[in-house]
């Protein structure tokens, strides 16, 4: 801009500059320099967006390309234990109780991949597809005491908190929450807190590395020891996913054999009675 400034002002007063070529050829070069140095800049912070652009592409590739080569692990776990039961199953004529036994491994396996692959379809789901889901009032007090027995313990002072979502997918996510900190936890109490708009659920298991908090909202992620818990590291992201979608903020904190807190924060999502 400044360069056409200059060039404005040479074209402007050129007949005065016929009595000074010194100071023409001068306006001439600074604005030539000043050009170029706009040019060079331009190119740089256009390659530099490009390549930030270009990182954000393969990066979610890689997460496309992750994701898939461990959904497609998981999908085939169920699968290969279905098969080696049935192998097994009719090497030989086996007795009744024998061959119960070997269906009743084999519903837990379908079982176990028929929630895998409906997790994986939500996960898979846009914002239009989770939209057309119908939504209701749900009070969530009522929902939260339906965990309230054995080793899980629920306390309130709001009972009619209400929010507006979709009762399958709320459940859903509270369904993995609780379930993650009740296996977690080494059979240790779980406390489910609802105060205000915000619920705490509460655990005094293993935790999670300090280190390793910021990758836990990953899906397939698993913390370093966790491993030699059952589980596919989906459950977590998959709840974060859709309370988030229905508005809620979620705060972790965790210590490493402590146990974790899972703060959700319901504010956006309350419908007042």
């Amino acid at each position: 801009m400044i360069s056409f400034i200059l060039f404005g002002v040479i074209i402007s007063y050129q007949v005065d500059f016929t009595h000074d070529l010194h100071l023409l050829f001068l306006l001439v070069a600074i604005s030539f320099i000043i050009l170029l140095i706009s040019g060079i800049s331009i190119f740089f912070i256009g390659k530099r967006y490009l390549n930030r652009v270009s990182e954000r592409i393969n990066q979610a590739f890689q997460r496309e390309k992750s994701f898939i080569s461990n959904a497609s692990h998981e999908v085939n776990n169920p699968l290969t234990a279905i098969q080696g039961e049935c192998e097994i199953s009719l090497m030989k004529e086996r007795t009744p109780g024998e061959y119960q036994a070997a269906l009743k491994r084999i519903a837990a396996e379908t079982k176990r991949m028929i929630l895998l692959m409906k997790h994986l379809l939500f996960l898979a789901q846009g914002e239009k597809e989770m939209l057309n889901n119908t939504t209701e009032p749900i009070q969530l007090a009522n929902m939260l005491m339906e965990y309230a027995q054995g080793r899980v313990h629920f306390s309130m002072d709001n009972f009619a908190l209400t929010i507006e979502a979709n009762r399958q997918l709320i459940k859903m996510a509270l369904d993995n929450l609780i379930g993650n900190a009740c296996k977690y936890s080494n059979n240790k109490p779980v406390y489910l807190d609802l105060r205000g708009t915000v619920l705490e659920v509460i655990d005094n298991g293993i935790g999670i590395p300090e280190e390793e908090l910021r990758n836990i909202n990953q899906p397939f992620y698993r913390a370093t020891n966790a491993r030699d818990f059952s589980g596919n590291g989906i459950g977590l992201s998959l709840a974060i996913r859709i309370l988030t979608f229905y508005g809620a903020k979620i705060e972790i904190r965790s210590k490493e054999n402590e146990g974790t807190t899972i703060s959700i924060d319901f504010q956006q999502a309350y419908t007042a009675n």
